[in-house]
């Protein structure tokens, strides 16, 4: 499977100032820090870590919501090679056609002054794709693969209920026929019965209209279910990626074995051992030397406080960051009280 997307050693650093006029830099929130990664064309790639570990950061910084600091991003569109970070503002229009974002709250991120069918065609409009009569097409066609009725069009966002205004933000971002999208935890303000239709119709519109997913969740049950692929991210590093059943399985990193192991199941027979990780997440504006996970790591010596591990392969398709990676007998997601063969259908791999 071909990359559609590849990022290389991908930077995003806020400044810290200070001062009267809090004109003075004093250090910088290195919220991205060295990522490298390729999104395969047609797949789903989870981005998960607990908050603050970057991952929305990331998201955006791929489609220039967030300026990157340094780092390339490559988009192979049409047979031709594009380099994000070098695009103007006249250039990144015509390439966000082909880059969308889902927000994670569907209904701040809809405006409230503005009917569905304007919200959803202001797009076309905007990039001058389509009017009149094609632009009421698409707008219904999108709205109808999206479980919508098109009857619904001049209706305002606060007439809908919470799974409903995130299927029009869905059908906002596909209207005009992307290749990538980012789901900045497109679930996670919906209520858990919602949760599954909404994975679902992602699924099958990515079926349908040959999409690629950047999903981004703290759901690790959804993005079991929904993703071909897993990078874990820690203090704005990934620490692992390797396929879904790989990593949860069999996870090479102590910070994924303590991910895994909190997973919930609906059992109250179930024993749970979580891994319980001491100490608080590092302020990321000043990490700490070598493994940026030593501070809370269980295997941790002098080498992991010293050296900075390498996102390095260690099996086919799975990369892990951790001297260690090859020696550790790290329990997996079935290990703990064997979680997933106890869950829903929706949590099982």
């Amino acid at each position: 499977m071909t990359a559609l997307l590849e990022i290389e050693d991908l930077r995003v650093h806020f400044p810290i100032k200070s001062g009267a006029t809090f004109g003075r830099v004093t250090g910088h929130v290195r919220a991205v820090d060295g990522v490298s990664i390729d999104i395969r064309r047609g797949e789903t790639l989870g981005l998960v870590g607990e908050s603050g570990s970057g991952k929305t950061t990331l998201g955006r910084a791929v489609l220039r919501v967030v300026e990157p600091t340094d780092g390339r991003m490559t988009l192979h569109l049409d047979g031709r090679d594009v380099d994000i970070r070098a695009l103007d503002r006249r250039g990144l229009r015509r390439i966000w056609r082909h880059m969308q974002l889902i927000f994670q709250d569907p209904y701040a991120s809809l405006n409230p002054r503005m009917t569905v069918r304007d919200i959803i065609g202001e797009s076309l409009l905007v990039n001058g794709i389509a009017r009149g009569a094609d632009l009421e097409a698409r707008v219904v066609d999108i709205v109808r693969r999206c479980g919508l009725d098109a009857e619904h069009l001049g209706r305002y966002p606060h007439a809908f209920s919470g799974g409903q205004r995130q299927r029009i933000s869905i059908a906002r971002a596909l209207v005009m026929r992307p290749e990538f999208i980012v789901c900045d935890e497109p679930i996670s303000a919906l209520d858990v019965s919602i949760q599954a239709q909404v994975l679902n119709l992602l699924k099958t519109l990515q079926e349908d209209l040959g999409l690629t997913y950047l999903f981004i969740a703290h759901d690790l049950a959804a993005v079991a279910y929904a993703c071909d692929r897993v990078a874990v991210m820690y203090l704005g590093q990934i620490v692992e990626l390797a396929d879904t059943r790989d990593l949860y399985y069999t996870p090479k990193h102590p910070y994924t074995e303590a991910l895994m192991s909190a997973i919930p199941v609906a059992d109250p027979d179930a024993a749970l051992r979580p891994v319980l990780l001491p100490g608080e997440r590092p302020d990321p504006s000043n990490p700490p030397p070598g493994c940026r996970f030593h501070t809370r790591c269980r295997y941790a010596d002098a080498k992991c406080r010293a050296e900075m591990p390498t996102l390095a392969p260690i099996g086919e398709g799975h990369r892990v960051a951790c001297h260690y990676a090859s020696v550790l007998k790290l329990a997996g997601a079935r290990e703990h009280a064997d979680k997933l063969a106890n869950a829903p259908a929706s949590a099982r791999i």
